[in-house]
């Protein structure tokens, strides 16, 4: 790594950066390049790993052949554990070795080179800061936002993204608490795992950020955007059509874990009922545009989270008879609702 003499010192520290690699070789080396040409303080030491998540022969040996393996440490997964799985064998690490944070970056971003000396800085001067991110753009458009902070509006069962960083600087000063910051391009500080736990590897992926936020916070520690600096993420348009089936599936159950495990008690007043009817409504969204698979995985992924069920997706199963009668039942009620959407 080289080193920017024109920043101010940094203290002696440690990081370790943790890239998930599944099926895209090509993307991941071009983040890859990006890392490679990152500037840092002499006081700041980096190692850096690759964790394969499982992916085919060939993608795999793509990876390997593509990237340095004097400078990367490559480790690779017989099988896909997940986004969380897959980070914490990196997170493992970081704890056995004593790092000081560990810099959680997905393949499909690239980041500016002095993103890490900002992430870095802004921890030595927040210590009671345990998990950072770079605003994020969308990669070939700096004008459009992906990410610059986020919060939960536990009344509203809501994860909220702020739209402009003037909205995240506010809520930062006025719900620091309910902060939670997303898992594209996050540094979490080692000493803060320590104490709270690594990403939840029971909801294999997705509202892991969420989840480890909440715990976060609940643990004292606060999550804050390095507002200065910025990384770049290439983003799919977001809309259901590109999705597949166990999208539906694992945001549908792990959404339903997330709020009846982290909803204060203030808040819970019917929230069985409010999340059977948040994600029957999704179904019937989905059954009304003909996407039956994705339907059938919504309501899957309804029945596993009701009944507090985790971990890999298995979509080859039938949905419960009471789940799918309850979707025919609510669909008089959601119809309306659809044909104004």
């Amino acid at each position: 790594m080289l080193s920017d003499k024109t920043r101010t010192q940094a203290a002696a520290c440690s990081v370790l950066v943790s890239v998930l690699n599944w099926n895209s070789a090509e993307v991941t080396l071009e983040c890859l390049s990006s890392l490679m040409r990152i500037r840092i303080e002499p006081s700041v030491s980096v190692r850096l790993v690759v964790i394969d998540n499982g992916s085919d022969e060939a993608d795999y040996h793509r990876l390997a052949d593509g990237l340095d393996q004097g400078r990367v440490m490559l480790l690779r997964q017989k099988v896909n554990v997940g986004f969380a799985g897959g980070h914490n064998v990196a997170t493992r690490i970081a704890l056995e070795d004593g790092i000081d944070f560990i810099w959680l970056v997905n393949s499909d971003a690239v980041v500016d080179a002095d993103c890490l000396s900002r992430l870095v800085a802004l921890m030595q001067v927040r210590p009671d800061c345990g998990a950072t991110s770079p605003v994020i753009v969308s990669l070939g458009n700096d004008a459009e936002i992906d990410f610059c902070g986020a919060r939960h509006d536990w009344g509203r069962l809501e994860c909220e993204r702020a739209t402009s960083i003037a909205e995240a600087r506010r809520w930062e000063a006025e719900t620091p608490e309910a902060m939670w910051l997303a898992g594209t391009v996050v540094l979490y500080r080692v000493a803060a795992l320590k104490q709270v736990g690594m990403l939840d590897e029971r909801l294999f992926a997705y509202y892991e950020d969420d989840e480890i936020g909440a715990r976060l916070a609940h643990g004292g520690w606060r999550s804050l955007m390095t507002f200065d600096a910025m990384a770049r993420h290439l983003h799919p348009a977001d809309n259901m059509d590109h999705r597949p089936p166990y999208y539906f599936y694992l945001m549908t159950r792990n959404a339903i874990l997330f709020w009846l495990r982290h909803t204060p008690s203030t808040q819970r007043r019917l929230l069985h009922l409010k999340l059977l009817d948040r994600s029957m409504y999704l179904a019937n969204i989905l059954e009304s545009k003909g996407e039956h698979e994705k339907a059938r995985a919504c309501m899957l992924g309804l029945s596993d989270g009701m009944l507090g069920k985790s971990g890999r997706p298995r979509l080859e199963r039938r949905v419960p008879r009471i789940i799918a009668l309850l979707r025919r039942i609510m669909m008089v009620q959601h119809a309306r609702h659809i044909a104004a959407r």
